[in-house]
C-alpha cells in the first residue's frame, strides 16, 4: 500500500472535517471525487481510521460513505451503518437484504430506526441482530415485530431480559409472553421489568403455551386475505394446505372460521391437544382432505407430535365423519 496515498488520504479528511459546516455541494462532490482515487491504495486499518472520523459527520460525502458502508471489513462499514446520517432509506433497506450478520448488528444498533427496517431485519432470523435490535431502545417495532422477538424469547433468557427494559412493549404481549415462555425466560423477564408492571406480570394468569401464543397473533391482515380467496370461489382445500405449508396458523384459523361460519376463538380453542375430536369435525365440514387435515394436526403450535398410532386413529374417525352432519355439529361448538 502507498504511504503517500495513506499521508495524503489522512490530510484530506483532516482538510474535510475542518471545513465550514454544512459543506457546500460542489465540495462534498470534490472530495469524493479525492477519497475514490486514493481509498483503493490504502490499508484497510487506514480506512477503519477515516470511517471512524466521518461516521459522526451529518454531511459526510455520500458516494464516499456509500463505498465504506459496503466494505467486507466490519470495521470500515461498522461505523457507516450504525451512524452515518447521509445515508437513504433505500440504502439501508439495501443492506438488510444483502449484508452479513455481523454488519446486520451494526445496522441494527442505528439510532430511530423505524420498522420498515427492523422488520426485515428480525426476518434475516440472526439471534445476534434481534438481540441487537432488543437492545436497541430508540428502534421502533411495530407488534408484529415484537410478536416474532417474544417467541424468540420464550426459549432465550438473555434476549427475554433485554426485552423487558424496553418501554414501548404492548402491553397485550407482555402478559401472553410471560404465560408461555420457559421458567428461566419468564423469570428473567419479570425480574428485569419496570417495576410498576412486575406485579402484574407476576399475577398474570396461567395459560396452555398455545393459548398464550395465539393471543400475539394478529389476524386482522389474514382476515382479509380469507375473505378474498372465499369471494373469488378459491378459499378451498388447497388454499389452506398452502397456509399449512407456509406455517401461517393464523390464516388456517381465519380459514376454517369462514368455511365452518364459526367465530375465530372457537376455531382456536379447538388446536389444544384436548379437542381434538372437535378438530377433526371442523376439518370435515370445511371439507378439508385428510392431507390438510393430518397438516393441521401435526402442525399444531405448541401441541406434542401425534404418535404414528394416534395419528393413524384420526384419520379412520376423520373418514367415518358425513359431511352434512359435520356441518350440522360445528356450528354447535363453543369455545373453550
Amino acid at each position: 500500500m502507498s504511504e503517500f496515498a495513506t499521508d495524503m488520504l489522512r490530510r484530506t479528511t483532516s482538510l474535510f472535517l475542518a471545513g465550514p459546516r454544512p459543506a457546500p455541494e460542489e465540495q462534498l462532490d470534490l472530495y469524493d471525487q479525492m477519497f475514490a482515487r486514493l481509498m483503493p491504495q490504502v490499508a484497510t486499518d487506514v480506512l477503519a481510521e477515516m470511517s471512524m472520523a466521518l461516521a459522526g459527520v451529518e454531511r459526510a460525502p455520500y458516494a464516499t460513505v456509500r463505498l465504506l458502508a459496503v466494505h467486507p471489513d466490519l470495521r470500515v462499514a461498522g461505523p457507516m451503518l450504525a451512524k452515518a446520517a447521509v445515508l437513504t432509506e433505500r440504502d439501508l433497506a439495501e443492506f438488510v437484504r444483502t449484508s452479513s450478520p455481523a454488519h446486520l448488528v451494526a445496522l441494527a444498533s442505528r439510532r430511530g430506526i423505524g420498522d420498515n427496517l427492523t422488520a426485515p431485519l428480525i426476518a434475516r432470523g440472526f439471534p445476534a441482530v434481534r438481540m441487537a435490535l432488543a437492545q436497541n431502545l430508540t428502534a421502533r417495532l411495530s407488534e408484529d415485530s415484537y410478536r416474532s422477538l417474544f417467541k424468540t424469547a420464550e426459549r432465550d433468557e438473555d434476549l427475554a431480559e433485554k426485552l423487558a427494559l424496553r418501554a414501548d412493549l404492548p402491553a397485550k404481549l407482555s402478559r401472553a409472553f410471560v404465560a408461555a415462555a420457559s421458567e428461566g425466560a419468564r423469570a428473567r423477564f419479570i425480574k428485569a421489568a419496570p417495576p410498576a408492571t412486575r406485579a402484574t406480570l407476576q399475577a398474570a394468569p396461567t395459560r396452555s403455551a398455545g393459548a398464550a401464543m395465539r393471543a400475539m397473533w394478529d389476524y386482522e391482515p389474514v382476515k382479509a386475505e380469507v375473505a378474498a380467496l372465499n369471494r373469488t370461489g378459491k378459499l378451498g382445500d388447497s388454499a389452506v394446505n398452502r397456509f399449512c405449508v407456509t406455517g401461517d396458523f393464523p390464516a388456517v384459523i381465519a380459514a376454517l372460521s369462514l368455511l365452518c361460519v364459526i367465530p375465530i376463538e372457537t376455531v382456536e380453542s379447538l388446536l389444544e391437544e384436548s379437542r381434538l375430536a372437535d378438530l377433526l369435525l371442523a376439518c370435515k365440514a370445511a371439507r378439508l382432505t385428510w392431507a390438510t387435515t393430518s397438516m393441521i394436526l401435526r402442525g399444531r403450535p405448541s401441541c406434542d407430535a401425534l404418535p404414528v398410532d394416534d395419528l393413524d386413529e384420526a384419520r379412520k374417525r376423520f373418514e367415518k365423519l358425513v359431511l352434512s352432519e359435520a356441518q350440522w355439529k360445528v356450528r354447535g361448538l363453543q369455545a373453550g
